[in-house]
């Protein structure tokens, strides 16, 4: 059983590794959704890697047209066959079309076909006499020996009802909610002739290079080793506090009011890894990497230096920008380029402008945070913290229950001083100091004080 590749990055993850030769697979969804994008890609990428290809386009254009709008994408090739049918003559005589399809196919002999659209196809016949076409041209097309597109302009409910759903072999759903901040694109797969599919929502994009598949995240369950090391922190004091600092490819969460120092704790932790040889990625919702850079020389933390050397990377997505899966993408093909060890998210909040399920925010960040185990990184997540009074254990922080480690910064009123205080609520797998400590942020960075034993 042969396997060919779309040509569409991230489509091939989602698809389980490619398509199946031969297929036959419908992409459809609403108008403006990237119906033909989608199938033009995949045509003139597999034209460029010696396929031979085939586009019917059912339409009022003529070819030059079609050419000419197609050229505005950098994938476009100009090598891809070209045929178009009129869309009022298919509506009417949709068998005549069928025969010559065929004659052309013949002469042709191509890899990949791409039929754009099926919908007005004999649009003119009552139901049963459209379904009967259907089946005939399922039957010309097991003949070509071909990967077959067709698209569609249909709701899922269309595609659950229409015969098509029944002959093809695959169908992709592709759709768009415009919304305040642009368009949310999803695609997803509702049939597929191979088991290793991904399920589920995926997002993507369109722009002149084409589309761009970004598979949500599939973390396997990985068993953590028998017997990990610990790794440093830099911050001076905290492997007492922790009993040896953290576990390697542990989770930690720092949660906390806002000016308690949340980003400094995390900034530590990804510069003292660069210092001792293991590669780091910030990805920071919130500041900037020139105001990052400009943070950490204030408290004499070489961050810039440690980034000419390619021991840091700063990956800055502002919020109105985030998309969940792209971001992991990037992330991801970040890690294994600078080879990283450590992982800094800050502000894991960055996440709500995505999210508006709890749930499913929970669900992306847990399986980011097996992702980043199963690269062999260590992780820390920064998150704001809507505790108040002098009590620690009264407190709602997101996500406490998924990490490893926990550990909340709070001001609190002591002696009728605001102080700043850090408590270790819980670290899996070891012990840890249980008292309340103070600490101090300084030119020097962040000092830890006393224990606060009355509180």
């Amino acid at each position: 059983m042969e396997t060919k590749f779309t040509g569409i990055p991230g489509l091939d993850e989602v698809f389980g590794g490619g398509i199946i030769l031969p297929s036959t697979i419908l992409i459809a969804g609403n108008p403006g959704s990237g119906r033909t994008i989608l199938g033009i890609q995949s045509l003139c990428e597999a034209s460029r890697n010696g396929e031979k290809t085939l586009f019917i386009s059912v339409t009022t254009k003529s070819e030059a047209a079609i050419r000419e709008n197609l050229s505005s994408y950098d994938f476009y090739d100009e090598s891809i066959n070209v045929h178009t049918f009129s869309i009022s003559s298919v509506e009417r005589d949709p068998l005549t079309m069928l025969v010559e399809l065929g004659n052309i196919v013949m002469s042709l002999k191509p890899d990949r076909v791409l039929i754009d659209s099926v919908t007005p196809i004999g649009f003119g016949f009552a139901e049963a006499e459209r379904r009967r076409f259907m089946y005939s041209l399922n039957s010309a097309i097991g003949e070509w020996n071909a990967i077959v597109y067709l698209t569609g302009t249909m709701s899922q409910s269309d595609v659950c009802r229409l015969v098509i759903s029944d002959i093809v072999d695959g169908i992709v759903y592709l759709s768009q909610d415009i919304q305040r901040r642009g368009s949310k694109r999803i695609i997803k797969i509702m049939k597929m002739n191979n088991s290793s599919y991904i399920e589920g929502e995926h997002t993507f994009d369109i722009s002149s290079a084409g589309i761009n598949v970004y598979p949500r995240i599939i973390a396997p369950n990985t068993e953590q080793l028998s017997e990990v090391s610990r790794i440093d922190v830099g911050i001076p004091k905290f492997n007492e506090l922790s009993r040896g600092g953290l576990f390697e490819l542990s989770s930690t969460l720092i949660a906390g009011n806002t000016g308690t120092g949340k980003t400094l704790f995390g900034l530590y932790f990804i510069v003292q890894g660069a210092r001792n040889g293991e590669p780091g990625i910030i990805s920071t919702f919130e500041d900037n990497p020139t105001e990052l850079r400009r943070y950490a020389a204030s408290l004499g933390l070489e961050l810039e230096e440690l980034e000419d050397k390619g021991l840091i990377k700063i990956i800055y997505t502002p919020p109105s920008e985030i998309n969940a899966c792209r971001h992991t993408v990037h992330l991801r093909k970040n890690i294994e380029e600078i080879g990283a060890k450590r992982v800094l998210l800050d502000d894991i909040s960055g996440f709500d402008y995505v999210f508006e399920n709890p749930v499913a925010k929970r669900e992306h960040i847990s399986n980011l945070m097996r992702v980043f185990k199963n690269m062999g990184l260590t992780s820390m997540l920064i998150s704001g913290n809507s505790a108040a009074g002098n009590n620690v254990l009264v407190t709602e922080i997101p996500l406490s229950s998924l990490v490893d480690v926990l550990i909340l910064l709070k001001h609190m009123e002591i002696d009728k001083e605001i102080k700043k205080t850090m408590s270790i609520l819980k670290m899996h797998g070891s012990d840890h100091e249980k008292h309340l400590i103070s600490y101090d942020i300084n030119s020097e960075g962040i000092s830890i004080g006393k224990f606060l034993k009355d509180i």
